[in-house]
């Protein structure tokens, strides 16, 4: 079984922000602004290469790229951050990954949870104009990746706590699911299957096994360290058992987010269930950090965690 070893990697930087930082962005408010939205994409493209070089020494051979605003887009360039990527500096990037056996796959989140890097059509959802901007992100996104074997859409934590402020934007239920066959039906138009996190069936089995067609790649995620008296920590472990017994194809996530031995508790979980079948597709150990110097340190260490973690499987 040909297990990809997979890491992630983040280029823009807003994914995560609160829609109210969008706000405060634009002009003078009621109250003082956090200067959280970031205005430009502040990586190191020098160290970007480096870690590219290093990961690809650790036998990763597919790398998710997060690609959100930090990319020039000719369709829609108002969502671009100021030093974005142009079209051709990345696809200098992705030969440069292929050339070292790495596949680029490309990743924009359409959670309204983590979607102000849309900006303004961030709060357009459910009209013509939010559909045809994300039609047009898309194509664009996969005509510079030439049309990649995957695509990953994100769709995280959009029914959690997260909005702290402001307006709340957050589909149910059959709006959510249509949003998603929309996003789905584009990225396989472009020849590419769709892929999500699956943290949505956490608090909607029933929904989920009903509306999340079989070809839908799914990485479930957790990141603390395992304890089975945990009540959630539990629930997101026995979820990826629930997944496997569906039929559903996985690529599990961890992270040193929360701590160091995540990935390899991970792995080992795997393992002790019987869960290394044709549905593991490989997993994936996701930074959650920026490319920078001060980072270097854990961009690699989640690398090595990962490497390592894979020699349970022998």
């Amino acid at each position: 079984m040909n297990l990809r070893k997979v890491y992630f990697i983040s280029l823009g930087g807003n994914g995560s922000r609160d829609k109210w930082s969008w706000i405060e962005h634009r002009g003078p408010t009621v109250c003082q602004s956090t200067g959280r939205f970031k205005e430009t994409v502040a990586i190191d493209r020098t160290m970007l290469y480096e870690i590219v070089d290093e990961v690809s020494k650790m036998g990763i051979d597919l790398v998710v790229i997060d690609l959100e605003d930090a990319i020039q887009y000719h369709s829609h360039p108002e969502i671009s951050l100021k030093e974005a990527f142009t079209h051709e500096e990345l696809r200098a990037l992705l030969s440069y990954m292929r050339e070292r056996g790495i596949e680029p796959i490309p990743k924009l989140n359409f959670s309204a949870c983590h979607d102000i890097w849309l900006k303004e059509y961030s709060w357009m959802k459910g009209t013509q104009k939010y559909y045809e901007v994300v039609k047009d992100i898309i194509d664009e996104v996969c005509e510079v990746f030439d049309h990649p074997s995957l695509f990953h859409l994100g769709m995280d934590e959009e029914d959690m706590p997260n909005h702290k402020k402001g307006m709340t934007i957050i589909r149910c239920n059959d709006l959510w699911a249509h949003d998603l066959y929309f996003y789905m039906d584009r990225v396989q138009k472009n020849g590419a299957r769709p892929w999500i996190w699956a943290d949505f069936y956490w608090n909607h089995a029933d929904f989920f096994k009903q509306k999340i067609p079989k070809e839908c790649l799914l990485s479930n995620w957790g990141y603390m360290r395992y304890c089975e008296t945990h009540e959630r920590v539990k629930m997101q472990y026995d979820s990826y058992i629930a997944l496997s017994e569906l039929g559903y194809d996985q690529i599990p996530c961890g992270s040193l987010w929360c701590c160091h031995q995540n990935m390899g508790q991970l792995v080992h979980f795997f393992v002790k269930h019987g869960l290394i079948d044709e549905h593991l597709l490989g997993f994936m150990i996701t930074p959650w950090t920026g490319i920078s110097e001060v980072n270097r340190y854990d961009l690699l260490d989640n690398a090595y965690r990962l490497q390592q973690a894979f020699k349970m499987l022998k």
